[in-house]
C-alpha cells in the first residue's frame, strides 16, 4: 500500500508482541477457563480479522495502522490457542501415548508448512492476492468446527476468576521450585538464541550471497525444512514411544546444532538442500519430547502458563537471535555464522547432560 520497507518491518515485529506482552496472562486463561471454548474463540477472532483485511482493502478503508492492529490480534489468537491446545493433549490420549500424540500434532503442523505454499500458489493462478485472506479465514472456521465436534474426556473446566499477577506468579514459582523446569527453560533460551536467527535470517542470506540464487531457491529450501521435519516427526511417532524424554530432547538439541556445520562447506544448492533435510529431521527430537515433558511433569492447572512461558522464551530469543544474526553475518560472513551456531547449539545440548534433574526425566 505504501512501498515502505520500514513499515513492513514494523508490522512484522508487532506480530511478536502478543506472545511477549500477553503470553503469560493468556496462558493463565487456559488454566482456569474451558480450553476447548478458548480455542474456538481464538479461531473465530482470527477468522474475523483475516476476512476484514481484504474487505477493508477493497473498500479503500485499510491503512497500515489497521493492518498492524490486525497483525496484533491474529498473533493474540495464536498466543491464546497454542497453550490451550498443548495443555489439552493429555486429556485426549491414553496415558503413555504423549510422545506419539505430540508427534501427530507436530506432523500436522509440518504438513501445513509443506502444503500451505502449494495451495497458495494454486489459488493465485486463478484468483487475486486478496483471495488468500478469504481462504485463510475459511481455514480457521474449519478449525473452529473440528474443535466444536471434539469430545474431551475430562469435561469442562469450572470457570474461575483471573487474577493476572497472582496467576503469573504461580507459574513462575513452579519454575523455580522444580529444578528440571527451570533447566528446560534455560536450555530452550540458549538453543533458540544460537539457532533461530541463522535459520530464519541466515538461510536467505546464504542463498543470495553464497549461492547467488533467488526466491525460487529459497522456496525450495523451505520445502526441505518441511519435508525433513515431517519425516522426523513421523519416525519419532512410530518408534519413539519408549525413549527417555529428557535424554531424547538433549540429543535433539546437540543434533540441532551440529547439523548446521556442513553449511560452512556447502558449495552448491544440492549440498545445502541435503544438509537442511538432515538438520530438519532432528527438529522434532526437540519439539515433541519438550511438549511431553511439560504435559507429564507440570501439574494440569499450571500447564497453560508453562506452555506460554516456553513460547515467551522461544519468541524472545528468536527476536534477539534474528537481530544478532544480521550483525554477525556482516562481521564473520554467513558461512562463519553457521559454523559458529552449529558448534554453539551442539555445546548447549552437551551442557544439558550435566543437568541431572532434566537428563533423568523419563
Amino acid at each position: 500500500m505504501t512501498g515502505s520497507q520500514s513499515l513492513a518491518g514494523l508490522i512484522t515485529a508487532i506480530g511478536y508482541l502478543p506472545a511477549l506482552l500477553l503470553g503469560l496472562f493468556l496462558g493463565a486463561l487456559a488454566d482456569i477457563w474451558d480450553r476447548r471454548r478458548l480455542m474456538m474463540a481464538a479461531d473465530l477472532l482470527r477468522a474475523a480479522v483475516l476476512i476484514y483485511i481484504p474487505i477493508a482493502f477493497g473498500l479503500h478503508w485499510l491503512n497500515p495502522w489497521q493492518l498492524a492492529a490486525c497483525a496484533f490480534l491474529i498473533s493474540s489468537g495464536a498466543a491464546l490457542f497454542n497453550p490451550a491446545r498443548d495443555a489439552s493433549v493429555p486429556h485426549l490420549v491414553p496415558e503413555g501415548s504423549l510422545m506419539s500424540a505430540n508427534a501427530l500434532v507436530q506432523t500436522s503442523s509440518f504438513v501445513a508448512l509443506l502444503l500451505g505454499p502449494l495451495f497458495a500458489g494454486a489459488i493465485l493462478t486463478v484468483a487475486p492476492l486478496s483471495s488468500l485472506f478469504y481462504a485463510d479465514s475459511a481455514a480457521f472456521l474449519l478449525s473452529f468446527i473440528t474443535i466444536y465436534l471434539m469430545r474431551m474426556s475430562w469435561g469442562i473446566q469450572s470457570a474461575g476468576r483471573l487474577q493476572p499477577l497472582k496467576s503469573v506468579g504461580e507459574g513462575l514459582r513452579f519454575t523455580v521450585q522444580a529444578p528440571w523446569a527451570g533447566q528446560l527453560l534455560l536450555l530452550t533460551a540458549l538453543d533458540n538464541l544460537f539457532i533461530m536467527g541463522p535459520a530464519i535470517v541466515g538461510t536467505p542470506i546464504f542463498i543470495r550471497e553464497e549461492l547467488h540464487l533467488g526466491a525460487q531457491a529459497f522456496a525450495g529450501i523451505e520445502a526441505c525444512y518441511a519435508v525433513g521435519m515431517l519425516v522426523g516427526a513421523m519416525l519419532l511417532g512410530a518408534f519413539g514411544k519408549s525413549l527417555p524424554k529428557g535424554k531424547t530432547w538433549l540429543v535433539g538439541m546437540v543434533l540441532d546444532g551440529i547439523t548446521f556445520i556442513p553449511l560452512y562447506f556447502a558449495p552448491t544448492f544440492a549440498w545445502m538442500a541435503a544438509a537442511i533435510i538432515i538438520h530438519a529431521l532432528c527438529i522434532p527430537l526437540i519439539m515433541v519430547p519438550r511438549a511431553a515433558l511439560v504435559q507429564e511433569g507440570v501439574p494440569g492447572h499450571l500447564q497453560g502458563r508453562f506452555f506460554a512461558l516456553v513460547n515467551l522464551t522461544v519468541v524472545g530469543m528468536t527476536a534477539l537471535s534474528a537481530a544478532a544474526t544480521g550483525i554477525l553475518c556482516e562481521k564473520l560472513g554467513v558461512r562463519g555464522v553457521f559454523l559458529l551456531i552449529g558448534v554453539g547449539g551442539g555445546v548447549c545440548g552437551l551442557l544439558g547432560f550435566g543437568l541431572k534433574a532434566l537428563r533423568l526425566k523419563r
